[in-house]
């Protein structure tokens, strides 16, 4: 019986000391997200200036601190020979670039952000002039190849 008691008796203690820790505060505060929202319209025509734009936030506040914003760009069904654009602060947390798309199609811009220590990166689809439905291809790309870009951005 002795040697159960002496056998369970570190498995109490361990457990006892898991249970405080976790009560304890001494994790730190929760970071609050930072969010992006597009700003860019979701029309657009061939050769036309487009300007990509979000406005970036933490909390309630405006984020003009980022550092990095980069517009990833490509047409639908060809994310291999995507455009890296980079971003600019403008005001008010918005950070814009500007192109222009040269041929119908459908686009997509995926804004990769980074912003007091944590990187987010939304997606946006562009629809240029009247493109043939059949010509469309759905993107089901892996978000993990804008961040092979990315590395290759930041090397720049």
């Amino acid at each position: 019986m002795k040697k159960i008691l002496w056998l369970a008796l570190p498995f109490l203690l361990l457990s006892a000391c898991g249970s405080a820790e976790s009560d304890s505060s001494g994790a730190g505060d929760l970071v609050e997200e930072v969010k992006v929202a597009f700003n860019t319209e979701t029309q657009a025509e061939p050769a036309e200036d487009v300007v990509l734009s979000v406005t970036v936030t933490q909390g309630d506040d405006e984020v003009d601190d980022a550092e990095e914003v980069v517009y990833e760009v490509w047409q639908s069904g060809d994310r291999n020979n995507s455009e890296m654009i980079p971003a600019e602060y403008t005001e008010n947390g918005i950070y814009e670039a500007k192109t222009s798309f040269k041929e119908e199609g459908v686009y997509y811009m995926q804004a990769h952000t980074t912003a007091r220590s944590l990187h987010v990166m939304p997606k946006q689809e562009i629809t240029v002039g009247n493109p043939d439905p059949g010509s469309i291809i759905a993107d089901d790309s892996d978000d993990a190849q804008g961040m092979d870009k990315m590395e290759d951005h930041s090397g720049h």
